[in-house]
């Protein structure tokens, strides 16, 4: 029972190590040949963890070779056009300048009902709405509407707005974002002066805190968090 416990979780930390070494790409955007080096691999995986007298090393060299591998692919794809159009193909323009594009559509083997189905995805519920859709590598649709058809934003009306940029997380459940702190020129005794200000002696008592880029705080205090109750906003 022991080794079986063990044969697991050295197969399970191998595997988050060469996926994590493979890049996000390969959780994020799945193509046909990022699919099938998944199903792979998870086959590859359970054998050492099937038979007890398969040696471990031999179920996980092959994923150790099938990962340097797609790592060597991926570079040789980062690298040059030819290599990426071979092995991931490129992006299908279903519809183009409001027109479908039937050919296109069966080269990708992609009927009407499946263009429906992702247009109703991104939430367009008529396809007369769209200038372009691009089918891409990964399988996702891409859509662009029509002018008309498109909310309208303030520069559509000619209203000027000021920069927003992202929160800047100050606390995260108890631990400080040192590096966000440093990257805006503050410091931890600045933090630990605005707490003291908001009647907080310690950080630990901190579910989560941000500031937004025009100097606003948002505090959830752990209390506050795991009691329901409402959170404060300076």
């Amino acid at each position: 029972m022991l080794e079986l416990v063990l044969r697991t979780l050295v197969v399970y930390f191998v595997l988050l190590i060469f996926m994590r070494l493979m890049g996000k790409r390969e959780i994020g955007q799945l193509s046909a040949i990022d699919f099938v080096v998944a199903i792979v691999i998870a086959e590859l995986a359970a054998i050492p963890l099937g038979d007890k007298n398969i040696p471990l090393i031999r179920g996980l060299l092959p994923i150790a070779i099938l990962a340097f591998a797609q790592i060597v692919l991926s570079i040789l794809c980062l690298k040059s056009n030819i290599f990426r159009r071979i092995f991931y193909g490129k992006p299908n323009i279903l519809i183009a300048n409001g027109k479908i594009q039937a050919r296109e559509m069966r080269r990708a083997r992609y009927n009407m009902d499946d263009l429906l189905t992702q247009l109703r995805e991104k939430n367009v519920f008529n396809i007369a709405d769209v200038e372009f859709a691009v089918l891409e590598t990964s399988g996702q649709l891409t859509v662009s509407l029509k002018s008309q058809k498109r909310p309208l934003c303030p520069a559509d009306l000619n209203i000027p707005t000021e920069y927003e940029g992202i929160p800047l997380t100050l606390i995260d459940d108890g631990e400080v974002n040192t590096r966000g702190l440093a990257d805006a020129g503050l410091s931890k005794e600045w933090l630990m002066e605005e707490l003291k200000k908001r009647n907080i002696s310690s950080i630990d008592d901190v579910f989560f805190a941000s500031m937004s880029p025009n100097g606003e705080i948002y505090l959830v205090e752990k209390e506050i968090a795991f009691n329901s109750k409402e959170e404060k906003i300076y």
